[in-house]
């Protein structure tokens, strides 16, 4: 009896097992990419681009959220209420070793791990068309010479963009205002109709411009040249014996720590297989300021970016931002 009762238990369990549903297998509904920036900028056409090639390989839809609002706060309050399941997505970059710094920053920065780092950005300095200033000697000679500092526009304060200038000017020795924008779009807009002096940007966006006649480049801000259009002939800080340590917008995707190991994974390899694709390739050639700059070791990229986080809390407070 006892043998007949342990067969028929085991058959019970069998046959449970065999209607339970199976465990789905990730993806298994759309994702939500959240980007700190507004549309128009050179960080919102990566997100868009990345949305689209990504969602491809995943085989599951992945909407762009833009929410610029304070200083990276919106975007990361938006991702930190939401599930450690991999459905939401941080876009990653160096700005936010400056934004989690700041006092207003609300969620934890320890929730964010770094799943994937994918390209790293380069900037100009760049003027409108009739500015007075031709060449980066005469911009500098008329920064020291002005009555007021001249205006320079750039993305939120704590942002890469910022740090660009602080250490650029800092080095330079001349003084300057900070104009805060969120994006380097209304940056652009605004310096091409002649509200700010001058702005740093991703050159991508402000290409067209230069071509038209309607911009001006005058520095890049890169520890060694580059070849590519528009960028070749530009003048570097080595050039002018500014060797300081430069602080590079570096491009990824935050994942809320608890996210599941297999589930991170699947996220990098994905953009892995992007990245060696053929619609990559020709986004690189396309976009003058995009360096390829791939890493898919989750711990590696998150311990680099909370000790780029510690660096930039540093030169925040060397600048007066912090106390």
């Amino acid at each position: 009896m006892r043998l007949l009762n342990i067969t028929a238990a085991c058959a019970v369990l069998s046959l449970a097992a065999a209607a339970a549903p199976a465990q789905a297998e990730w993806p298994e509904k759309p994702i939500e990419m959240v980007c700190a920036t507004s549309a128009g900028s050179g960080a919102a056409n990566w997100c868009l681009l990345m949305s689209e090639l990504v969602s491809k390989e995943l085989g599951t839809p992945i909407e762009v959220l833009f929410k610029p609002a304070g200083a990276g706060n919106e975007a990361a309050t938006y991702v930190a209420e939401r599930p450690a399941d991999g459905y939401t997505w941080l876009q990653r970059n160096t700005s936010y070793g400056g934004y989690m710094n700041l006092p207003t920053f609300r969620p934890d920065p320890e929730q964010f791990n770094v799943a994937v780092e994918i390209e790293k950005f380069l900037y100009v300095i760049a003027v409108k068309g009739d500015s007075p200033y031709k060449s980066w000697e005469e911009l500098l000679e008329g920064m020291k010479s002005a009555q007021e500092p001249l205006s320079v526009a750039a993305n939120k304060p704590g942002s890469a963009h910022h740090l660009h200038l602080v250490k650029l000017f800092d080095a330079a020795g001349v003084p300057w205002k900070y104009v805060p924008y969120n994006g380097s779009g209304g940056a652009m807009r605004d310096t091409l109709g002649g509200h700010t002096d001058l702005a740093i940007g991703p050159p991508g966006i402000w290409m067209p411009h230069v071509e038209s006649g309607n911009a001006r480049f005058l520095f890049l801000i890169n520890e060694e040249k580059v070849d590519r259009p528009g960028l070749a002939d530009l003048p570097i800080p080595s050039d002018y014996g500014m060797n300081y340590d430069i602080i590079h917008q570096v491009q990824g995707i935050f994942s809320k720590k608890g996210t599941p190991k297999e589930v991170t994974d699947k996220i990098a390899a994905a953009f892995k297989t992007v990245t060696e694709g053929e619609a990559y390739v020709e986004y690189i050639s396309k976009n003058v300021h995009v360096v390829p700059n791939f890493s898919d070791d989750l711990d590696a990229n998150t311990k680099r970016f909370h000790a780029l986080r510690a660096t930039m809390k540093d030169a925040l407070t060397e600048a007066g931002i912090l106390n």
